[in-house]
């Protein structure tokens, strides 16, 4: 670790503390001259450090840059000793992890993050908007899973996570479209892309990729997304971007770590935007259309089909009919 990359940890560490350059100078072992220099550096770099007479050096409480000193901050000690690697431009943080765990360098709990993707995708291999300034996030968990049942309850998992920090960090209630949307208003503020290594001898899952992507602030959104999306702030945010991911991080190593504690489910069903609502899907190539009457234990969306009988769906895209009698 560079000076200025240690400098950096003591103030994220000491976020909206002043710091003495004496104080740096002693606690890195370091001169004076030194700890000038690479605070000059670090606010060249946009790094809101305010000098101030008789006090020291403050890392201002809004600073908003993402960095591994910063994300190590929010983790907190318990998670000190992970991987963390961050981009400022990235074609996809899944992408990232997937070549890294190609070239043997993936261990579990390895946090990978952008402030920009330029091929961002989710589902069904849609594309994912990903400008500057938003959170584009991926946890790598490896760990061999035998039954299906717990593997399809990961990305329940990751967006429970995703929608706690959210409610406790802002106060914001978002709710969870099955299966893997976080949506505030109707709108959608997150994505979530889980992918996983299989192997094909064993048939098991060994690694698993969970690609969290939130819209932070207000962006000027593609005409053919802008009705359907929104941000998390619309104007000054309240919170940073490293303290919302550190608080999805803890939360999803903490709900996957035994994934046969189903627990989190009831989160999941308490605010999902789907339960008791009427929605379309397509079934074996059928357009069909029910209402939902339950979310069973394993995330399978159970519907009670117009005209027939009860389906459960465990995959697939829906729509739901909002109360203005429009599709979401």
């Amino acid at each position: 670790m560079t000076l200025k990359q240690q400098i950096l940890q003591v103030l994220e560490n000491n976020r909206g503390l002043a710091m003495s350059g004496q104080q740096l100078a002693d606690t890195l072992n370091v001169t004076r001259a030194s700890v000038w220099k690479s605070i000059k550096a670090l606010q060249d770099e946009g790094y809101k450090i305010v000098a101030t007479t008789n006090r020291g050096y403050v890392l201002e409480e809004t600073n908003d840059i993402l960095s591994e000193q910063s994300l190590r901050a929010c983790l907190g000690e318990e998670y000190r000793d992970v991987d963390i690697f961050t981009f400022k431009t990235s074609p996809s943080t899944n992408a990232e992890a997937m070549t890294r765990l190609m070239n043997g360098g993936l261990t579990h709990g390895t946090l990978i993050v952008a402030d920009e993707q330029t091929k961002g995708r989710g589902r069904m291999g849609k594309s994912f908007f990903s400008p500057k300034s938003g959170i584009y996030m991926s946890v790598c968990l490896c760990k061999s899973i035998e039954r299906m049942q717990d593997v399809m309850v990961i990305t329940p998992a990751a967006a429970v996570a995703v929608r706690s920090a959210i409610a406790k960090l802002t106060g914001i209630d978002a709710k969870i479209k099955w299966v893997n949307d976080i949506y505030i208003d109707k709108k959608k503020v997150c994505g979530i892309l889980t992918q996983a290594d299989i192997d094909f001898e064993s048939g098991k899952a060994g690694t698993f990729i969970v690609g969290i992507g939130i819209n932070f602030v207000e962006q000027d959104f593609p005409d053919e997304i802008k009705q359907r999306a929104c941000a998390l702030f619309t104007g000054q945010p309240t919170i940073t971007r490293s303290q919302l991911i550190g608080e999805i991080y803890r939360n999803l190593i903490k709900l996957t770590d035994d994934l046969t504690d189903r627990r989190f489910m009831l989160s999941y069903k308490q605010h999902s935007l789907v339960m008791n609502r009427e929605i379309s899907y397509t079934y074996n190539g059928e357009d069909k259309s029910g209402k939902v009457i339950d979310i069973d234990g394993d995330g399978g969306l159970v519907v009670q089909e117009n005209g027939g009988g009860i389906r459960n769906l465990t995959c697939g895209e829906i729509s739901i009919r909002s109360s203005a009698n429009e599709w979401i």
